[in-house]
């Protein structure tokens, strides 16, 4: 009989007690390596530093976190807007006016970001052209943005979509997974919508028990992305100036100018509107009459009717913030647009009251995106600049890193759990087998030989509980590459097996070998004839 052979028989004759130590090796495996794949895949993932641009402008509140993840990887809610203007300013060709900011020594190129709406709970984004390398007359640019460096958005299928028409662009992983394709002007409007050839944008992000608030416009998808495996596959992108064609859209801007100055909109008294937004900077002669209707607004019969005050600066004092009562939607929204002879949209709400949700810029170098950094930190006070390699870089050595190790430690600990169960398994057979051990010594086998089978056995238990936690482990990762790539966009890889998981498994071997060598060493100094008799 040879070893190996002996070695399986001794696992059957205590087959329970094994398999349990096979699972508990298991266990600790797994989880060491599903968590080196984690902190190895999640470094690539959160702290990757090959970001296409290295400057994110957002508003001037809000953590850069916050910033970063709601930019790159389409996560949490936009932290607020800053001014058109300001993007203005940063695509100016020209010599800016007498007191504007000239950015043309810093900004190679600036791409506008817009959110707020979704389409089946995947977001929508308003940008420009520029996002995918053309201008607006759609020309090609010379030097294209780039989402990772040396990655630029590329066509699958159709065109990019003009900056003032109601059309889209469409990620890889979303016209799949909703069959969505390019716009047939064969078919009516209804039948491209119902086709996926056309789509409502929905206001907001809302909840399975909310009733989604849908808008009118349509727009017509002209282009699909070929797959970025970023986070941008599972997005839609539409001309950032058709979002403000949308009355509610506008309504939100005046809105965020009446909550800045701490007045609540819905109890501005009847006839006073004009006479708020004046007094707050705002012409109401440029406000037009579809966002008007959005702040015509009853309070409930139950509810005292609020008494005008004599003066604007009291009204300001008096509405201050409460909980502002639901809209009821009474049909359509109004068109807050008209288009010009050409078909473009011209929004009813004029330029400069216009804001988006954050910049993406292409810097000239190291040194002018560090002026860049530094101009909105002390100068600029509409915005807010941060580098998002470096934020997530924070991000990723302050949160996942340091539980990572925790972790870590404490799949180490149950490997330990682990190969003390495996001493105490072969100890208590090698005691059980006592006089075994002495046959097998009388029949010839030599003490070294009696040490090299305990001393296997708990190798091979240590080997077979090791390359099982392995597979697993990759396993469990690769479950939760796909729970990333649904919640993100993203995956990690997986498959990939990285030097720290080689030495990790050795160590588990040679932590088996040590294991056995204890009740090896006792079944070395068995008695043969004690045991015989």
């Amino acid at each position: 009989m040879n070893l190996f052979q002996l070695i399986f028989k001794q696992m059957r004759q205590r087959s329970l007690s094994t398999w349990l130590t096979l699972f508990s090796v298991t266990l600790g495996v797994t989880l060491a390596v599903a968590i080196m794949i984690l902190r190895r895949e999640g470094g690539n993932l959160f702290a990757q530093s090959d970001f296409g641009y290295d400057v994110l402008v957002g508003p001037p509140k809000g953590s850069p976190l916050q910033l970063t993840l709601n930019t790159v990887y389409h996560m949490d809610v936009s932290p607020g807007v800053v001014p058109y203007q300001l993007y203005a300013d940063m695509i100016n060709e020209g010599a800016p006016a007498p007191g504007r900011p000239d950015y043309r020594p810093y900004v190679r190129t600036a791409v506008p970001f817009m959110v707020g709406d979704s389409f089946t709970g995947r977001r929508i984004v308003g940008t420009s052209p520029q996002m995918f390398g053309f201008d607006d007359r759609g020309q090609r640019v010379g030097e294209p943005f780039q989402y990772r460096r040396g990655h630029a958005y590329e066509l699958a299928e159709g065109r990019v979509f003009a900056p003032r028409k109601f059309e889209a662009v469409v990620g890889s992983e979303m016209a799949q997974t909703l069959s969505l394709r390019l716009y047939d002007p064969k078919l009516s409007e209804d039948e491209n919508e119902k086709h996926g050839g056309a789509f409502r944008a929905t206001h907001g992000m809302p909840g399975p028990s909310d009733i989604p608030d849908i808008h009118k416009p349509r727009w017509h998808i002209v282009g699909i992305l070929k797959p970025t495996h970023t986070a941008n596959d599972r997005v839609v992108f539409v001309p950032f100036i058709s979002l403000y064609a949308i009355a509610e859209h506008e309504g939100g801007l005046i809105d965020q100018t009446l909550l800045r100055a701490n007045i609540n909109p819905s109890r501005i008294p009847p006839g006073r509107l004009d006479e708020v937004l004046g007094k707050l900077g705002i012409d109401p002669k440029k406000v037009p009459e579809s966002v008007k209707r959005k702040f015509a607004i009853k309070e409930p019969a139950t509810t005292a009717a609020v008494t005008a005050p004599s003066d604007v600066n009291e009204l300001i004092k008096g509405a201050t913030l409460a909980a502002q009562p639901k809209k009821e939607q009474e049909g359509e929204d109004a068109n807050a647009y008209h288009l010009d002879e050409h078909g473009d949209i011209v929004p009813d709400l004029p330029e400069e009251d216009w804001s988006i949700s954050a910049i993406l810029v292409q810097s000239r170098g190291g040194f002018p995106a560090q002026q860049l950094l530094y101009n909105f930190k002390v100068i600029d006070d509409r915005a807010t600049a941060v580098n998002p390699a470096t934020v997530m870089r924070d991000f990723f050595n302050t949160f996942l890193s340091g539980s990572t190790k925790v972790l870590l430690l404490i799949s180490v600990m149950v490997t330990i759990v682990a190969a003390v169960s495996i001493t105490t398994t072969i100890y208590n057979s090698v005691a059980a087998r006592q006089k075994e051990i002495a046959v097998l010594r009388a029949l010839g086998a030599t003490r070294r030989r009696i040490l090299t089978l305990i001393c296997a056995e708990a190798v091979f238990v240590g080997l077979a509980g090791g390359i099982s936690g392995f597979l697993v482990g990759h396993l469990l990762s690769a479950a939760g590459s796909a729970y990333l790539q649904e919640m993100l966009g993203e995956g990690i890889n997986w498959v990939t097996v990285g030097a720290e998981e080689w030495f990790y498994l050795l160590a588990v071997v040679v932590m088996a070998f040590l294991a056995g060598l204890v009740p090896a060493l006792k079944a070395y100094k068995t008695p043969v004839a004690t045991n015989l008799s």
